[in-house]
């Protein structure tokens, strides 16, 4: 098995200058690194658009580009957090690891498995630390769930499954009724094109990429008719989009894995179908516990054998709030810093990446979420279209701590 070696800070104590590209999707690094002050300054921004910079430029300490590789050419930056159209993470990370920077990426980390593998060598040759920031992997709920597993409350593990429900039409159309980035990938891609954030929280409670691995994936997909629906009802003099194949996208996919112990995760992800969003929706099922979210505003729910209600033989009687497990389970992260996290974004998640990944760099490590993990989750898309593409057939999961397979 290959291991990367971190490469060492000049420092140990001064702050990792930071640098964020996508002003404006990227807000979400900027509040981090104001939380992180005396840990991580930021210093740079870099965006396409000059109007995203326009509220920085006159901030001191703080130089703006226009130009990508013009920062990575600042010798002054240590981090970069790549905040941008999800297409140009992979190629943006690898441009800026091979610029002697550090990377923190949002998800997903790659589309392509040639990206996938292309980045892993990266981060491999250059010794330089990758995060992925997906930050459902720190909300409260998911840590209490991996702590709860690894202390061994749900016994063995069976069955686990996520979904990312989030009806994004609206935003796959600028003012202009051009297609924005998001609008573009949906006519050029199929399959499960977000799985990270459902899969990310599974892949952590099952230890994959430490005690177990994905071995082979499968994928369906529904037909694509609530984006050609909301085109022709909201652009109706607009007819190339409503046009049959317009977005071959599926409304639903439906990602099925087995790992090489056996167990089987369910992924699904819907992004165009119209519905309140459910953008967190989990089961997780062991030999001695068993757990499910509801319908948002609604308390997760846990059976524990011998803990809940539970008849003589082990049958399992009634369902019990998960917060009744805080107090005994809560995960050390967030027994630290609950305060701190309650106060940020995505379910307090956003409080822990950014710390994370300047944790990791300082004590030379690899970080929660490293680069193994980032391609792991994220080649499910297009694992995912390889298996429509074969009738649904299974195709194998990548080992990436292996050396790449050329076939």
């Amino acid at each position: 098995m290959r291991r990367v070696i971190l490469a060492r800070m000049n420092s140990s104590f001064a702050p990792l200058r930071c640098a964020v590209v996508g002003a404006n999707r990227g807000q979400t690094f900027i509040e981090a690194a104001k939380r992180q002050a005396g840990q991580v300054e930021l210093v740079a921004l870099c965006d396409t658009n000059p109007d995203a910079l326009l509220k920085w430029q006159n901030e001191d300490g703080i130089r703006c580009y226009h130009d990508y590789q013009q920062l990575l050419d600042d010798e002054n930056v240590d981090v970069v957090c790549i905040a941008t159209p999800v297409p140009l993470h992979a190629r943006q990370a690898i441009l800026a690891l091979e610029s002697g920077k550090h990377v923190l990426s949002e998800v997903t980390a790659a589309y392509t498995m040639d990206e996938c593998w292309d980045l892993v060598e990266a981060v491999e040759r250059t010794k330089k630390t990758y995060m992925m920031a997906e930050n459902y992997c720190y909300m409260r709920e998911n840590l209490l769930l991996q702590n709860m597993v690894e202390q061994g409350v749900f016994g063995d593990i069976t069955y686990a499954s996520g979904a990312y429900l989030h009806d994004c039409r609206e935003l796959l159309w600028n003012e202009n009724e051009e297609l924005t980035w998001r609008g573009d990938l949906r006519g050029k891609y199929y399959g499960n094109t977000y799985p990270t954030h459902s899969l990310g929280p599974v892949s952590r409670w099952l230890g994959i990429g430490k005690t177990d691995r994905y071995k082979t994936t499968a994928t369906w997909g529904t037909r694509s008719l609530a984006i050609p629906d909301f085109a022709a009802r909201n652009f109706p003099h607009r007819p190339e989009y409503f046009a049959p194949g317009a977005f071959p996208g599926n409304d639903n996919a439906i990602t099925m894995l087995k790992t090489e112990k056996g167990i089987v995760v369910e992924i699904r992800v819907d992004w165009a179908s119209p519905r309140p969003h459910n953008m967190a929706r989990h089961e997780l099922q062991g030999t001695r516990a068993s757990y499910t979210t509801q319908e948002p505003g609604r308390e997760s729910l846990i059976w524990i054998e011998g803990r809940s209600e539970t008849n003589s033989k082990g049958v399992a009687g009634k369902w019990e709030a998960v917060s009744n497990y805080y107090q005994e389970f809560e995960h050390p992260l967030w027994r630290e810093h609950l305060l701190d996290a309650e106060k940020a974004g995505h379910g307090g998640g956003d409080f822990f990446v950014l710390r994370e990944f300047a944790a990791a760099i300082r004590e030379e490590r690899a970080p929660m979420i490293d680069v193994y993990d980032a391609v792991t989750w994220s080649c499910i898309t297009p694992l995912s279209m390889k298996s429509i593409d074969e009738n649904n057939g299974a195709v194998e999961v990548p080992d990436f701590k292996k050396p790449r397979r050329v076939f």
